[in-house]
C-alpha cells in the first residue's frame, strides 16, 4: 500500500513540476528566440561579412526557431500531463 502511494505521488510530482516547467520556459520564450537568432545572425556575419535583418530569410528562420521552442515546449507540457493523469489513476495489478 505504501508503495503504490509513493510511486503515484512520485509519479504526480514529477507531472506538475513539469508542467511548472512548461509555463516558465514559455514565459521566456521570445527571449530564447531572440538570443538563438542572435546567434545564427553573428555567424553569418562571421561568414557573409554582412547580413540584412529584415530578409524573408531571416523571418522564416526567427519562424522556425519560435516553432521549434514551442513544440518542445509542447511535449514538455504534454509529458507533465500524460505523468499527472496516471499518478493520479494509477492502480496495482492483484
Amino acid at each position: 500500500m505504501l508503495r503504490r502511494f509513493s510511486s503515484s505521488s512520485n509519479l504526480m510530482t514529477i507531472g506538475i513540476i513539469l508542467i511548472a516547467i512548461a509555463f516558465v520556459i514559455l514565459f521566456f520564450l521570445p527571449s530564447l528566440v531572440s538570443l538563438r537568432l542572435n546567434l545564427l545572425i553573428s555567424s553569418l556575419v562571421n561568414q557573409r561579412g554582412s547580413v540584412i535583418t529584415d530578409s524573408p530569410e531571416i523571418i522564416a528562420l526567427r519562424r522556425i526557431i519560435a516553432d521549434s521552442y514551442f513544440l518542445q515546449n509542447a511535449y514538455l507540457f504534454l509529458t507533465g500531463i500524460v505523468l499527472l493523469v496516471t499518478g493520479l489513476f494509477k492502480h496495482t495489478n492483484r
